[in-house]
């Protein structure tokens, strides 16, 4: 159930927390140049660094939180860039970097 006292299903959205939604486009901005292959070093992408940039610009989320930003802009990239993310990993292989 949400605020208002309805299922997210049955309004029609499924997020459940739109404070990460509304961080989105902004925190995809920031980190869709790491998914780049011309961004990336050695033919690898520097997707371990978006789990960086984010939590210094956005202190207030948690890793779960962090984590789930990066690997929905990860989705959203490769669907953005259908010629240009084989060489990235899918985005159910992305890990949190070790604390």
């Amino acid at each position: 159930m949400n605020e208002a006292g309805t299922s997210a299903y049955a309004s029609g959205e499924r997020r459940q927390n739109l404070t990460l939604r509304d961080l989105f486009d902004t925190a995809y901005a920031m980190i869709a140049p790491f998914f780049d292959p011309d961004q990336g070093w050695a033919g690898h992408s520097l997707e371990h660094l978006a789990f960086r940039v984010l939590r210094e610009n956005f202190p207030q989320l948690s890793g779960e939180e962090v984590h789930t930003i990066v690997v929905v802009a990860h989705r959203v990239y490769i669907d953005r860039n259908p010629g240009r993310n084989g060489h990235l990993r899918r985005p159910g292989e992305i890990r949190p970097p070790a604390p």
